[in-house]
């Protein structure tokens, strides 16, 4: 079974072969089932051009009150969508910004504790160079005697 498959494969690899390189050749081997073959040029079949709708003319809609309707601003509808808007805001606003203060006073506690020490460092190392810039050789009482 599996011969005769790769038997059929390569009988019409080698047609397809035979075809694109060379005119067409009767097969080497033959096929136990009717394969149909293209043996004479077709063009194409292209439908009669009355048949092919063509848009000519631009269609408007019938009842111009459709468009007036959307045009129209409706003032209690704006109001009551303003008034949801807002509590949903208000809502939102009240369940996360306590999160991001937070967050941004440890980011903000984390960088004045740097900010803090770092000045601090900086003191003690200008205050020591000071003092040894200014320190004097101390005498000793009884070697000068």
């Amino acid at each position: 079974m599996a011969e005769d498959i790769v038997s059929r494969a390569d009988s019409l690899m080698r047609r397809r072969r035979a075809f694109v390189a060379a005119p067409a050749a009767t097969p080497a081997v033959a096929m136990d089932f009717d394969v149909p073959l293209l043996t004479e040029e077709q063009s194409p079949r292209l439908p009669a051009e009355d048949d092919i709708p063509v848009l000519t003319e631009e269609v408007f809609p019938d009842t111009p009150a459709a468009a007036s309707t959307r045009d129209k601003f409706d003032e209690k509808l704006a109001a009551r969508l303003a008034s949801e808007f807002a509590l949903s805001l208000e809502r939102r606003l009240a369940a996360e910004l306590p999160t991001f203060v937070e967050a941004s006073l440890a980011v903000l506690e984390a960088d004045l504790r740097r900010g803090i020490l770092d000045i601090a460092n900086e003191a003690i190392k200008d205050f020591v160079a000071r003092r040894e810039q200014l320190r004097l050789p101390l005498e000793e009482n009884g070697e000068g005697d």
